[in-house]
């Protein structure tokens, strides 16, 4: 048992090590994201002290560090002046991720994770409660005073200097900093493996649950690859590099996975591993399949951006519907792709949720149709379209979205994509009246979901109030309605700060004309922009998008 150590850290030590360097997540773990429910659950189980898990951490030997170094961004080390880490984080990562955007600045969390910071909730805590309601939302611009970002309540110079501090009582502030303090006071139980070489630590890696899920080993196969493949990371960083110019952030296990299933017509990152370590692929035909997967990949996305308007998979449900497309578009020898099934397989499967669940196990079953012998690329993609739309055709029945449909929290929800979707076929731009810019130049960092009817506008006017006692609405599902996707569209970041509170009735007039209300589905009925009518406008706003959605399952089919 000395290889294994057992301790207990505290949140605010563990999120500290992090940000200086100490403790890192290794670059071929996945850009997998917490929800905001489930980030606001794991606070207030903090808050509670209630047990959250435990974290691992592998000390690599000193031996190690040519593999310590093929699994750190370059970027990174140069951040913390060539310093490697103390610890790897093997199992946690979502906890460590989801703790540090509630402690540390938004600007201190994009250096330390780009590829997923955008898509970081932002946490706000209603200072007027004791202790602090919380609110975990993806929408960054529409929380006013007595909400607060929760980490501008964990930075000293805010704490001390605070504006919003003024505005509290002596009981108040002090329940503030004794929320604060229990949550840097946390101790999470730690184990540290020392001593162990790598394979050992990949094996106890592929046995660990995390959240009651048996992680699939992936990132692990990933690390145990690129020793043997020298300079692939660097191509890998290059190469999406070149996708976030195109607003398209997808991940090292996504590219991974494209490689495997063109050389092996599996997904599991593990069979193309088993390869490698047994000497059955060389360098030279890895390089091989990878220009295959890169060169794929980029007809796949070019079919979504020209044919949907899909320049962004920020709304994406679920990024595994990329897989089965590259593995088609590598294996077509038609000179063009079949483009209307592209587009059938992509929207029927977020729409039928095909890829909620086991996402490897339904990778495995959608690869069948394409590699049954015999069978054509193009013969197979048809046979998975046929049953994606099978699936959507029991979730929606007909195929047709209902009103009722649109509806529910922004997060990971497919409706936001068919409303992005239907907006850019409409040519929808930014609010302003003098010039506005198309959705698709609006890259995704600098793009919101702007509320239509303002939220703190929406919590403070007394005919929304009203409103609200008059549907027997509670204040928490009060607030999920203002938070639904159908108060929801798309502007800048700079014209959502520049709207702010301001109710719709007026700001929609100045901001906005006609052809830009169409083409953002709001509609034309003034009397609909008054807070009275806030359910009648999300109704009829359900209903034009619905009509539009099911124009475009329409062309498809």
């Amino acid at each position: 048992m000395d290889n294994l150590i057992t301790t207990q850290r505290s949140v605010g030590s563990l999120v500290q090590d992090f940000q200086e360097g100490n403790i890192a997540i290794p670059e071929i773990q996945r850009d997998v994201v917490w929800k905001s429910d489930q980030v606001k659950e794991l606070l207030d189980s903090v808050i509670q002290g209630y047990p959250c898990g435990s974290l691992i951490l592998w000390e690599p030997r000193t031996r190690d560090e040519r593999l310590v170094r093929a699994m750190i961004r370059p970027e990174r080390l140069e951040q913390h002046k060539d310093q490697l880490p103390q610890y790897f984080l093997l199992d946690g990562q979502q906890r460590l991720t989801a703790l540090a955007s509630a402690i540390l600045r938004r600007e201190v969390l994009r250096d330390l994770m780009p590829e997923i910071e955008e898509e970081m909730p932002f946490l706000y805590g209603n200072l007027r409660k004791r202790p602090p309601e919380i609110e975990a939302t993806s929408d960054g611009g529409s929380y006013k005073f007595p909400w607060v970002l929760l980490n501008r309540l964990f930075d000293a110079a805010d704490i001390d200097d605070g504006e919003y501090r003024t505005h509290l009582t002596p009981e108040q502030k002090a329940a503030v900093d004794t929320f604060v303090q229990r949550i840097r006071d946390y101790q999470f139980p730690i184990q540290i493996i020392r001593g162990r070489n790598y394979p050992t630590v990949a094996e106890i890696f592929t046995r660990v649950n995390s959240q009651g899920t048996q992680l699939t080993g992936a990132e692990i196969h990933l690390a145990s690859i690129v020793p043997h493949w020298p300079g692939i990371t660097r191509e890998f960083r290059k190469y999406r590099a070149e996708l976030r110019e195109k607003d398209y952030d997808l991940d090292l296990t996504f590219l991974m996975r494209a490689i495997t299933v063109i050389e092996c017509e599996v997904p599991q990152i593990r069979k193309l591993a088993d390869r490698v370590a047994k000497g059955l692929i060389t360098k030279r035909q890895l390089d091989k399949v990878w220009r295959r997967a890169r060169s794929a990949t980029d007809r796949v996305i070019r079919v979504l951006q020209r044919e949907l308007g899909l320049d962004k998979t920020r709304f994406f449900t679920s990024k595994n519907v990329l897989v089965p497309l590259v593995y088609y578009a590598a294996t077509e020898k038609a000179q063009s792709l079949a483009r209307k099934n592209i587009l059938r397989f992509f929207l029927l499967s977020q729409l039928s949720e095909h890829y909620g669940g086991a996402g490897e196990t339904v990778l495995r079953r959608d690869l069948r149709h394409l590699t049954e012998p015999f069978v054509t690329p193009g013969q197979g993609l048809d046979d998975l379209v046929q049953s994606v739309e099978q699936e959507a055709r029991r979730e929606f029945r007909g195929l047709k979205i209902k009103d009722t449909n649109i509806g529910g929290g922004p997060s990971k929800n497919v409706m936001l994509l068919m409303m992005y979707v239907i907006m850019r076929r409409q040519g929808a731009t930014d609010f302003g009246a003098a010039g506005p810019r198309d959705l698709s130049d609006i890259q995704s960092r600098e793009i919101q979901l702007h509320h239509i009817f303002p939220f703190n506008f929406m919590m403070g006017d007394k005919s929304a109030k009203r409103l609200c006692d008059d549907m027997g609405y509670t204040p928490s599902v009060f607030r999920a309605l203002v938070n639904d996707v159908a108060n929801l569209t798309f502007v800048s970041r700079v014209k959502n700060a520049e709207i702010g509170d301001v109710p719709p009735w007026q700001y929609l007039e100045n901001e906005t004309n006609r052809t830009i209300r169409k083409a953002h589905f709001i509609p034309e009925d003034r009397d609909l922009w008054r807070p009275e009518k806030f359910i009648k406008f999300l109704d009829e706003r359900c209903r034009l998008m619905a009509k539009a959605m099911n124009s475009l399952l329409r062309s498809l089919l």
